[in-house]
């Protein structure tokens, strides 16, 4: 690697930053410990503990994708950064079938010849156009640092991603699987009968449900609460739990945790070692270590085969556990109800809630109805109030806000239904269509203390475009805020 350096890429010795990366000793390694090398942080949950560079063919492409790496270790998280080392070895695959070995080949023929390449394989157009938008970011990257120069205006249009359901998909459990699943719960080792009632009841992330702490419950003020750890924002939070019956099964599993392992294992559920049976029902020996990701998926699917749990079409149901969280999303969208009112009401689940979300707006009672019919005013990208608006009554107000189909976690999207697919997906604070009003000053603030810790990383290792695009950000978020608090 260091003949070629010297001989393709000498001119990176003359960048202050890249000269840094050469003298890191992991360049002359293959295999990177996520957490002992990289310093980061990889959740009990998840089986990725390491990053692998083996399977790039290409010593350029390695090198590169090695300085990559190293330069977004302390802007991304451990699985985005697996995400794009991925995308990195399939278009390593690629060359190597193609024999293209230098990255002076490299043009939009061979862009082309890729595409050609991803859509003769089963790939859907979701995943092809996450690859395209991991290597047009790669590549802008290079250019931008200095390393190499590949143009990528041929990614131009094809880097979004949106994922639009088919047809015939379905990504939420339907009313006839979620019977049939209530209905067979008990095959279940207990185990994982409370955890399905737990993440079916709150919506959980898998992630957030496999590590909750032992000591989860709260009770304030006579009202019980789940304590958690945010998947996503990795900040303590809490949800209400009015349900006496998932106040117990919690308790259940907390004092069957207790008598496995006294006070030595600090999470509400573990993991197995099982013994080669055919009795799925068997749990197995119980060890002081959080499940794994797929564990619990694998357990609802042998539910599944076991019992028949079939689709109304009659195909035997694959159950994934984010479906539990779509299902509460499905729901949601289906009331028509703004988040913050529709978290209220989500975890007062019972076995006789099905019908529940039909008469919704007979429950949105008291402050919450005073909520839902309130003045709102809004506020644009520029910090200026573009309207007010006083609901007439709650039925129209849920109407007016269900014409919005784009649901963002905060804030309101106003893009009209009939325009083209949102050409700012994920990137709604700098999108002129989008709303907020003062229900929403204190997320602002936090994606702002969020973002300005993300500068400051930024700067400290001199990522230029990186900085940019936070200060972008920062501006926005500082409209939003100047703008609200004008308001009051």
């Amino acid at each position: 690697m260091n003949n070629l350096i010297a001989s393709e890429f000498g001119h990176l010795y003359k960048n202050t930053a890249t000269q840094k990366l050469l003298q890191n000793p992991l360049l002359d390694k293959d295999i990177w410990d996520i957490e002992v090398d990289l310093g980061l942080e990889v959740a009990q949950h998840k089986t990725l503990r390491n990053f692998s560079f083996k399977c790039l063919s290409q010593t350029w492409l390695k090198l590169l994708a090695k300085f990559y790496i190293l330069s977004k270790a302390h802007t991304y998280s451990s699985g985005t950064l697996a995400k794009y080392l991925d995308s990195l070895k399939l278009f390593s695959k690629f060359l190597k079938k193609f024999n293209i070995k230098s990255y002076k080949q490299i043009d939009n023929q061979v862009f082309n010849e890729f595409d050609y390449y991803l859509h003769s394989s089963p790939k859907s157009e979701v995943t092809i156009g996450g690859y395209y938008s991991d290597l047009s970011s790669f590549f802008d990257s290079c250019r931008v640092e200095g390393w190499l120069d590949i143009n990528t205006y041929w990614f131009k249009g094809k880097r979004i991603r949106t994922s639009q359901p088919k047809n015939d998909e379905i990504n939420y459990i339907p009313q006839e699987v979620w019977n049939q699943l209530q209905e067979n719960l008990h095959l279940l080792p207990e185990q994982i009968q409370r955890m399905v009632m737990i993440i079916r009841a709150t919506g959980l992330r898998i992630g957030e449900l496999l590590n909750l702490p032992l000591d989860c419950l709260r009770n304030r003020n006579n009202q019980w609460r789940l304590r958690f750890k945010t998947e996503k924002y990795k900040i303590e939070d809490e949800l209400p739990l009015n349900s006496i019956e998932l106040v117990a099964i919690i308790q259940e599993q907390r004092n069957y945790i207790i008598k496995l392992f006294g006070n030595s294992y600090k999470n509400l559920f573990c993991s197995s070692r099982r013994r080669k049976t055919h009795d799925f029902t068997e749990f197995g020996t119980p060890i002081p270590k959080v499940m794994y990701l797929g564990t619990f998926n694998k357990w609802l699917n042998k539910l599944s085969e076991k019992a028949n749990i079939c689709s109304k079409n009659g195909e035997l149901w694959h159950f994934k556990s984010h479906q539990f969280r779509k299902t509460v999303a499905t729901v949601m969208t289906n009331a028509g109800v703004r988040d913050l009112i529709i978290q209220k009401y989500l975890r007062h689940r019972s076995p006789d809630m099905q019908n529940y979300y039909k008469h919704l707006l007979k429950q949105v009672l008291g402050s919450e109805y005073q909520k839902l019919i309130q003045e709102k005013k809004y506020v644009d990208i520029t910090g200026e109030v573009v309207h007010s608006h006083k609901p007439k009554n709650p039925i129209t107000e849920m109407l007016r806000r269900r014409m919005y189909q784009i649901t963002t976690q905060y804030g309101e999207c106003h893009r009209p239904t009939l325009k083209k697919p949102c050409p700012t997906v994920n990137a709604c604070w700098k999108c002129s269509q989008w709303r907020v009003c003062s229900d929403d000053l204190p997320y602002l603030k936090e994606d702002l203390e969020r973002v300005e810790n993300e500068l400051k990383t930024a700067k400290d290792f001199g990522m230029s475009r990186q900085q940019q695009g936070l200060e972008d950000d920062r501006n926005a978020l500082n409209n939003y805020i100047k703008g609200l608090e004008l308001i009051g």
